[in-house]
């Protein structure tokens, strides 16, 4: 016996049960049973799959274990989208996440949801406005800076109290925290740039030091204590800021 396809016809009735679902209005078995009293041929793991995956992604599930059409994932995203660049970066880390899982069972590429996945992702970007927000604001105080004060004081008494909110996308490390344990116990609390002692403490009684890295860890620097060093946070704003930055020493 042939095995069942699911029709692209309940992808669409799948989405209208799991945002019930999600609304609160209908329990997750009452809409999987309300999809197979639709398509009766649908297994129950079918089912449980195309209601599941909807409601992990609005959920912000670590993983989804049933998988189902790309096609599917594709319009559940598209409705999620609608809601912004936020609720998309949850959904999108929690298909990734499936992704990642199926890989490990198939030993496939899992090429259709990868260009499901990377659609998304470039409509993220999109609608997500990236970290050079603040290379932005920084041309714009040099910017304010030469106005005369009669124009900045217009503009500040026309300017709106509550600034916009806004979804800024970056990628960061993820340090190795025994690196900066050791670099702060070797500091033992003087700022290894200016040799001054820390500027204060924290409330456990550490002294307040920042660990900076000589080469960025964009660049290509290694997260190690050779490539790193304890600085007070006026040392640590020279390094990124300043005329002075890159201690090499």
């Amino acid at each position: 016996m042939p095995r069942y396809q699911v029709p692209s016809s309940a992808f669409q009735v799948s989405l209208d049960l799991a945002r019930k679902v999600v609304a609160g209005s209908l329990q997750l078995p009452q809409a999987e049973r309300a999809l197979r009293d639709t398509y009766p041929e649908m297994s129950p793991r079918a089912a449980k799959g195309y209601i599941g995956a909807y409601v992990a992604m609005r959920r912000g599930a670590k993983s989804v274990a049933t998988t189902i059409a790309a096609n599917a994932w594709k319009l559940y995203l598209d409705d999620i989208a609608q809601d912004g660049a936020s609720q998309l970066s949850v959904a999108l880390d929690t298909f990734l996440a499936h992704i990642v899982y199926l890989q490990s069972k198939t030993k496939g590429p899992e090429a259709a949801l990868h260009r499901v996945h990377d659609e998304f992702v470039e409509a993220l970007k999109r609608v997500a406005i990236h970290e050079t927000v603040f290379d932005n604001l920084d041309a714009a105080v040099q910017k304010s800076l030469k106005s005369s004060a009669e124009e900045r004081r217009e503009r500040l008494v026309n300017s709106n109290r509550r600034p916009e909110t806004v979804v800024v996308l970056t990628r960061v490390f993820r340090r190795n925290p025994d690196v900066i344990a050791e670099v702060l116990l070797r500091a033992a609390g003087i700022c290894e740039g200016c040799g001054q002692s820390a500027p204060f403490h924290r409330p456990d009684g550490r002294p307040y030091l920042e660990v900076h890295h000589r080469r960025r860890l964009a660049d290509g620097g290694d997260d190690s204590v050779e490539n790193t060093m304890a600085l007070c946070p006026n040392c640590h704003r020279e390094q990124h800021y300043g005329i002075n930055g890159n201690i090499s020493n």
